[in-house]
C-alpha cells in the first residue's frame, strides 16, 4: 500500500497489515460510501492512464480474490483493496465485506518515488 503525504510516498508491506486486520469482525459496507470512488488511484504523473497502465490495473481488478474484506482506516476510508472495490462496483454490488483497522501503523518506508 503506497499513500502519498506532500512530496513523500509512505509504504506499507501489506503483509504485516493482513496478519494484524485477519482477526477483525467483518462488516459490509456501502461502496458509494467510499471517497476513493472519486479519488485518482495508481495513477499520477509518473504513472499516467495510459492504455498499456490501464489494462494492467484492469487485469488486477478481473483477477482479485473477493473472499479477503478491503481495510478501512479508522476513519472509514479505503486502506488497502481499490481493485476489490473496483471489481464489485464494475459488477453492480453496492456494499462489499470489510474490515476497519483500529490504527495506522506507521509506514515501512518513506520514499521519494514510486517509479522506477
Amino acid at each position: 500500500m503506497t499513500m502519498k503525504v506532500r512530496d513523500k510516498y509512505h509504504v506499507w508491506h501489506l503483509d504485516a497489515i493482513w496478519e494484524a486486520t485477519e482477526n477483525l469482525p467483518v462488516f459490509d459496507v456501502e461502496i458509494e460510501s467510499l471517497k476513493h470512488l472519486d479519488a485518482v488511484c495508481w495513477f499520477d504523473d509518473g504513472f499516467k492512464a495510459t492504455l498499456r497502465n490501464v489494462v494492467e490495473h484492469f487485469v488486477r481488478m478481473e483477477s482479485v480474490n473477493a473472499d479477503y474484506p478491503i481495510i478501512l482506516d479508522p476513519e472509514g476510508q479505503l486502506f488497502d483493496g481499490a481493485h476489490r472495490v473496483a471489481k464489485a462496483l464494475a459488477d453492480g454490488q453496492r456494499t462489499i465485506k470489510a474490515v476497519r483497522m483500529l490504527e495506522v501503523p506507521p509506514p515501512d518506508e518513506i520514499v521519494d518515488s514510486i517509479h522506477g
